[in-house]
C-alpha cells in the first residue's frame, strides 16, 4: 500500500514545492484570523460605556423630536409655545439636556474609537488592523448617508465617521501630549465666541452712531442700521401661524432630505461642530487613559473633581439657557460673557459622563436587570429607529402632528419611545447577541478577513 505523503515529503519533493504550502496556508489563515476576529464578549465589554450610551441615546431624544416637531426648534419664541408653561418647558429641557446628550455621545465615540483599535492591535493584527478600522469608519459613514437622505437629514454619523478619521494620529499620544492638542480646538472655539460678541458690539456701535444722528439727516445705512438693532433687541410674540405638513409622501420627504443633505456636494461634515466634536471626543479617549470606566477610583478625588465640574456646569448652562430661553433679545457683546458661554452643552456632558459613571460602578453594575445597558449596546438601532418613529409621527407621510403639539406635551411622547426602545432592546438581546444594525455593520467591516 502506498504510504500517505505527509507536508515534509511535499516539500523534499519536487511536487509543488510552493503551490503546496501556498494552499495550506490559504486554507488555514483565515481560520486563525477569523478566531482572532470574534464579536467582543460580554467578559471584555466595559459595563459603564454600556449604560453611559444607553444614557446618551435616550437622552438625544428630548432635543432631535424638536427638529421633527417644528419649522423652526432652535427659537426660543417661534415655534411650540401655547402658553407660559412651555417657554418654561423649554428652559428646563435646554438647561439640562441641549447638547449635553450630544457630548456625551460623542465622548464615548472617541472612546469606542480608542478601544476598538487598542483590541485590534492587541491581537497582533498589524497593517490589518488599520484596514479593518478603515472599513467601520466608511460604512458608518454609509450608514449615515443613507439614514440622512432616506430618513432624516439630521443624521450625524456620517460627520462622526469623518471625525472618526481625523481623529486617528491622536491614538497613540500620551495625556499630556492630547491635553496639549486638545488646546488647539478650543482656542479656536473661544476665537470664535470673541469674533462673535465683536460682532455684536461693530452692530450696537452703528445703532447708537445712527441715533446720534438727527432723523432728518440720516442715511439709508442710519436708518438700516437702527431698524436691525431694534429687531434683533424687541421681544417676540409666538407664531401660532398654521402650517401645511410638510413631506406629504416618502418620495417627497427623501427629495427634501437631499436639499438639506449636502454630502453628493462634498459636505461630508458640519463645519459648526467640527472642533467640539473632536474636543469632546479626545476628551473620551483621555478618559479611558486614565482608565475610568472600568474603575474611577483609578482618578484620585473622583468624586470631588465629579461635584466641581457639575457645579461650574450647572451654573453655566443656568446662565447661558436662561439668557437664550428668556432673555434672547438681549445680545451677548462681552467677550467675558461670550467666553462663559462657548462650552456650556461640552462642560455638562462631561459632568454626566463623569457623574453617571462613577454612580453605574458604585451602585448599579451587580444588577442583573440592566434596560439603558442593554439600549446602548443597541445604540446604532436605537437611534435609526428613533428616526423612524419621530418620521411616522410628525410627518405627512405618517400621523401627521407636525407642529401641532407644544412643546410640554412632547415630553410624554419622548417618554412613550423610550419604553418602547427600552423594552425592544431586552427582548432583541435575550435572542441575539448584537442589534441587527451592529450586526449587519460588524459583518460589513470584517468582511471574510
Amino acid at each position: 500500500m502506498q504510504r500517505e505523503l505527509t507536508f515534509p515529503d511535499l516539500c523534499r519533493s519536487g511536487r509543488g514545492d510552493l503551490s503546496w504550502r501556498k494552499i495550506i496556508f490559504r486554507r488555514h489563515k483565515p481560520a486563525r484570523l477569523n478566531s482572532q476576529l470574534q464579536p467582543t464578549s460580554s467578559g471584555e465589554r466595559i459595563g459603564s460605556l454600556d449604560f453611559l450610551r444607553g444614557l446618551a441615546i435616550l437622552g438625544i431624544l428630548i432635543i432631535n423630536v424638536e427638529t421633527f416637531s417644528y419649522p423652526d426648534p432652535w427659537s426660543p419664541y417661534k415655534f411650540g409655545f401655547a402658553g407660559e408653561l412651555d417657554h418654561d418647558t423649554r428652559f428646563w429641557v435646554y438647561f439640562l439636556a441641549q447638547g449635553k446628550f450630544f457630548s456625551m455621545f460623542t465622548l464615548l465615540f472617541g472612546v469606542g474609537f480608542y478601544i476598538f483599535l487598542e483590541r485590534l492591535e492587541q491581537k497582533g493584527l498589524g497593517l490589518k488592523a488599520m484596514d479593518i478600522y478603515a472599513r467601520r469608519l466608511l460604512w458608518l459613514f454609509v450608514f449615515g448617508v443613507v439614514h440622512a437622505y432616506l430618513i432624516w437629514d439630521g443624521d450625524i454619523l456620517y460627520h462622526y465617521a469623518t471625525c472618526g478619521f481625523l481623529l486617528f494620529p491622536f491614538r497613540s499620544f500620551s495625556v499630556r501630549r492630547l491635553l496639549l492638542v486638545l488646546l488647539i480646538p478650543v482656542a479656536i472655539v473661544l476665537y470664535n465666541a470673541y469674533e462673535s460678541a465683536g460682532r455684536a458690539q461693530e452692530q450696537y456701535r452703528a445703532f447708537t452712531d445712527a441715533t446720534a444722528v438727527a432723523e432728518t439727516d440720516r442715511s439709508e445705512a442710519d436708518r438700516k442700521a437702527i431698524t436691525s438693532w431694534e429687531n434683533r433687541t424687541s421681544k417676540k410674540e409666538a407664531d401660532r401661524t398654521e402650517m401645511p405638513v410638510p413631506r406629504q409622501t416618502y418620495f417627497e420627504s427623501i427629495a427634501t432630505n437631499a436639499e438639506h443633505t449636502r454630502v453628493h456636494k462634498g459636505v461630508i461634515f458640519y463645519q459648526g461642530i467640527l472642533f467640539r466634536t473632536l474636543i469632546m471626543m479626545m476628551l473620551g479617549i483621555l478618559l479611558y487613559k486614565l482608565d475610568v470606566f472600568r474603575d474611577y477610583r483609578n482618578l484620585p478625588h473622583y468624586w470631588l473633581i465629579t461635584a466641581t465640574v457639575l457645579a461650574i456646569a450647572l451654573v453655566v448652562n443656568y446662565l447661558r439657557y436662561y439668557q437664550w430661553t428668556y432673555a434672547y433679545f438681549e445680545p451677548v457683546r462681552s467677550v467675558w460673557r461670550a467666553w462663559l458661554f462657548a462650552f456650556p452643552k461640552e462642560l455638562l456632558g462631561l459632568a454626566y459622563i463623569l457623574l453617571f459613571n462613577g454612580i453605574y460602578q458604585r451602585w448599579l453594575q451587580n444588577l442583573s436587570f440592566r434596560p439603558v445597558s442593554m439600549a446602548g449596546k443597541m445604540a446604532l438601532t436605537n437611534y435609526i429607529l428613533q428616526s423612524i418613529i419621530c418620521g411616522f409621527i410628525f410627518y405627512g407621510y405618517g400621523l401627521g402632528q407636525y407642529n401641532q403639539i407644544s412643546r410640554t406635551e412632547l415630553l410624554p411622547i419622548v417618554a412613550a419611545i423610550w419604553v418602547a426602545q427600552l423594552v425592544l432592546s431586552w427582548w432583541w438581546l435575550r435572542r441575539f447577541r448584537q442589534g441587527p444594525l451592529e450586526r449587519l455593520w460588524r459583518r460589513l467591516t470584517y468582511g471574510r478577513s
